[in-house]
């Protein structure tokens, strides 16, 4: 699969093949500008930040369902996030 982020009036998150087919909108509520994505295989979690909402969020990567809130915080610019086993790394422009 190809992950991706839009901003703009629409804002989502989604998903489709490499070639382009079956694409799928896995988040499109509650978001403005999602930044970084990334994939914790392990556990199958899509996790992405929000540099308008200040957060870190998951979901159920093949579902998109059990939407969680990993970290919320203030005045943060989140960029950009990554899954490393246990441990979750984030950049604040």
């Amino acid at each position: 699969y190809l992950f991706w982020t839009e901003w703009g009036q629409s804002p989502c998150i989604g998903r489709a093949h490499l070639d382009g087919s079956e694409k799928v909108v896995l988040v499109s509520l509650g978001i403005a500008w999602p930044n970084g994505i990334s994939i914790d295989y392990e556990e199958n979690k899509l996790y992405w930040c929000d540099a308008r909402t200040d957060k870190i969020e998951r979901i159920d990567l093949e579902s998109g369902g059990s939407r969680e809130i990993v970290l919320s915080g203030s005045n943060v610019d989140m960029f950009s996030v990554a899954v490393f086993g246990a441990y979750i790394y984030w950049s604040d422009r």
